[in-house]
């Protein structure tokens, strides 16, 4: 069978990785050099609201990635079960990941808005719209 599909499901767990260390990295900083929370206040989940926005977006963003890519993890099995695995199917998870790795980048060290809106939206809407057309060409399949 063509395992193909699992490649961006790695990436997407190195993404989680590395937003996993730097959040933590990030708090340890906090605790040991720059003496701003004890380590207590600092690692409870939801960390405080006095911590700096570094920490307080990495933690949501962290949050995030174990949200709604569980959509994206169950559809590429999904679809290697089924046999389903073609390129089109690769691509589009490829570019899951690629609009993933960008809404976590300007989650963690931008995060602005228009308004009330977050632009980082612009980021998520693509990479739902991806999952959504996997389910449904995977569907249609049968």
């Amino acid at each position: 069978m063509n395992t193909e599909i699992f490649l961006p499901v790695f990436y997407m767990f190195v993404l989680t990785s590395f937003v996993f260390l730097l959040s933590t990295a990030v708090r340890f900083k906090d605790v040991l050099i720059d003496k701003g929370h004890r380590a207590s206040e600092l690692f409870k989940i939801p960390v405080p609201s006095s911590a700096n926005d570094l920490i307080r977006q990495a933690d949501r963003n962290l949050i995030n990635l174990f949200e709604f890519p569980i959509f994206f993890y169950a559809v590429c099995v999904c679809i290697y079960i089924t046999g389903k695995v073609d390129d089109y199917f690769v691509v589009l998870a490829y570019w899951f990941v690629g609009f993933r790795v960008i809404h976590s980048i300007y989650h963690i060290f931008i995060n602005g808005f228009i308004g009330a809106m977050p632009i980082r939206a612009l980021f998520f809407l693509p990479s739902w719209l991806i999952i959504a057309w996997m389910w449904i060409r995977l569907i249609q399949m049968f």
